[in-house]
């Protein structure tokens, strides 16, 4: 085995070959011929003095030799891969990606996507939308909207708005169960009520009453189905202000109580701290934030 690293252009072709375990699958990825293929592996296992793979006729397998090796090639084509497209995205077609819970999106970004362009030109703003945090490793986003206590030590985390709560229903289910919204509903009249939830936990819940053991729940997968799910008179959930604020004013949904609760979770505009101050996403953060401001 030589003491320096073996010539990169030779990962590539092991990286191809142990991922379709076969020289003719890599050789027409990498238009090539399969003997291409063959001598480029021959020269990398004589260089290694490692046999990468067990030939068993036409049938390739890697050696646990190769399967080391190709954890290594792998890792640096996809990390070649990755600054390639931000390379591409910074300098020639700017775009910014950002990951969102969809309610945001639905509610916020999407109905103001065009004055984006008011805060950056010529930036092409893409929206993803999911509830589970996201991978800034493994994932081609560069920020995202999270709500939480902000104490994400790795990544560079930017105030876009408080959070308040107050329980809303439809004003069909106001009706139907002939509640006051002016009256509060104490823990013992809630329990008789069917709460949205959106985990088995009760956790939105349990924020504002640790004990609660309600008759019925509906429990849905996102914030945005818990909300949807009040609107069509399905039962009581925790509404979070402002992000309601304009299904209040159309009176969609109807707040129970005067009383607001105040959490110590927001939402914040989170990014890798070695993209964190491009302008690109300080412009992202002016502009969701204006958004949440006008609430």
């Amino acid at each position: 085995m030589q003491k320096t690293p073996p010539p990169i252009q030779w990962l590539p072709i092991l990286e191809a070959a142990a991922r379709h375990l076969s020289f003719k699958k890599a050789a027409e990825e990498l238009c090539v011929t399969p003997s291409a293929i063959s001598q480029q592996i021959k020269g990398l296992e004589n260089y290694l003095g490692l046999t990468l793979f067990e030939r068993n006729g036409r049938k390739l397998k890697l050696s646990p030799a190769g399967e080391s090796y190709y954890l290594i090639a792998e890792d640096i084509i996809k990390r070649h891969s990755k600054g390639y497209r931000e390379l591409q995205r910074r300098y020639h077609n700017p775009v910014l990606q950002i990951s969102c819970p969809i309610f945001i999106a639905q509610e916020l970004l999407i109905p103001n996507y065009l004055s984006f362009k008011e805060f950056a030109p010529s930036v092409e703003l893409r929206i993803t939308t999911g509830n589970a945090f996201v991978d800034f490793d493994n994932e081609p986003v560069d920020a995202a909207l999270r709500f939480g206590p902000g104490s994400w030590p790795e990544l560079d985390c930017r105030l876009i708005s408080d959070v308040d709560l107050q329980l809303v229903c439809s004003p069909t289910y106001l009706d139907q169960y002939r509640l006051n919204k002016h009256v509060n509903l104490d823990q013992a009249a809630l329990e008789g009520h069917a709460l949205i939830s959106l985990d088995d936990e009760l956790r939105n819940w349990k924020q504002l009453y640790p004990t609660i053991n309600p008759e019925k729940t509906i429990i849905c997968d996102s914030y945005f189905s818990a909300i949807r799910s009040a609107e069509e008179g399905l039962g009581i959930t925790v509404g979070m202000k402002p992000t309601i604020n304009r299904l209040l004013a159309e009176e969609r949904l109807i707040t129970l109580t005067s009383d607001i609760s105040t959490t110590d979770f927001a939402y914040w505009l989170v990014a890798p701290k070695h993209k964190a101050n491009t302008e690109q996403v300080d412009a992202l953060h002016r502009w969701i934030k204006s958004l949440f401001d006008a609430l």
